[in-house]
């Protein structure tokens, strides 16, 4: 008796956490795409819940005033009618699905959360895009089926998968200088990028690093131009363009202004203080017989 007693609790547990039968979630796009590096997605949102899974590539995504630094692993959560954008550093390859809870008492945190080894978010995933790509009988209701066990595996584990948090704005900002300062980079574009208007970005930037924005630039691109003149044979005007500088005359006016000397001098006088340091040979001695 004591063991039926368990076994209708049991059943009358199971029902309440079965809850009306339905599906969890129903989907409502499913998409994937590369997204080229130092593209920029602008401000969007969605009539329903947006999950962006990042397979490759690294960048920023922004919502609710906060910015979320993605790497391949990691998971964006945006629910219906939250603005967001997105700003790729590298290539990247995404999915995203949008979906509608269908059941009151599930409700998602949005956040960037970091996928667990074990878990089955992306092969479910990889499941939507072949069920899509196939249309087989039934498939609107094994993909509503696949979303809702991504949903559920993400309720599972979201507690010990959130990841970083927001970013440091200005520290990404530098970053950001280091990693491009060969491309055409803006102040405004990294303003917009932090979100921060010009002056106010301009002034963090200076008080935290000591210099301002434009002259951090500056600075990373005349060091590359150092290495490059002095440990390869390109031209300076290949070098010009390959530090970011619009052309040679431009290089070479503010090389000059930084280092005192032209780059073809700053490069031939190195070269002569190396081989004037270099150690001269050990004369050759015979042995005594």
């Amino acid at each position: 008796m004591h063991d039926l007693a368990v076994c209708l609790h049991d059943m009358a547990r199971i029902r309440r956490e079965r809850g009306s039968g339905r599906m969890l979630a129903q989907m409502e796009f499913l998409f994937q795409a590369t997204r080229p590096a130092l593209s920029y997605m602008p401000m969007h949102d969605h009539t329903c819940y947006e999950l962006v899974y990042y397979r490759s590539g690294k960048g920023v995504t922004r919502f609710n005033g906060q910015g979320y630094s993605y790497k391949p692993g990691t998971y964006a959560i945006v629910a219906a009618g939250t603005l967001h954008d997105e700003r790729r550093t590298e290539d990247t390859d995404v999915l995203f699905v949008g979906f509608r809870l269908l059941r009151k008492e599930a409700q998602l945190t949005e956040g960037l959360y970091e996928d667990q080894p074990a878990s089955p978010i992306l092969p479910l995933l990889l499941s939507m895009v072949s069920e899509m790509q196939e249309q087989r009988a039934y498939y609107a209701d094994q993909l509503n089926a696949y979303v809702s066990s991504i949903v559920i595996a993400h309720l599972r584990t979201a507690d010990s998968g959130v990841s970083g948090g927001s970013v440091d704005h200005l520290l990404y900002a530098r970053t950001f200088i280091d990693e491009n300062c060969n491309q055409k980079i803006t102040i405004e574009e990294l303003a917009e990028m932090v979100g921060y208007s010009y002056h106010h970005f301009r002034h963090l930037f200076k008080k935290k690093f000591g210099l301002s924005p434009i002259a951090y630039l500056l600075l990373k691109r005349i060091q590359r131009a150092e290495h490059l003149l002095l440990h390869t044979s390109l031209p300076v005007t290949s070098i010009a363009m390959d530090c970011g500088f619009s052309n040679d005359a431009q290089f070479c006016t503010l090389f000059k202004r930084e280092k005192g000397e032209s780059p073809r001098a700053f490069r031939l006088n190195r070269s002569r203080r190396q081989e004037d340091a270099a150690p001269l040979s050990q004369p050759q001695t015979r042995p005594l017989i």
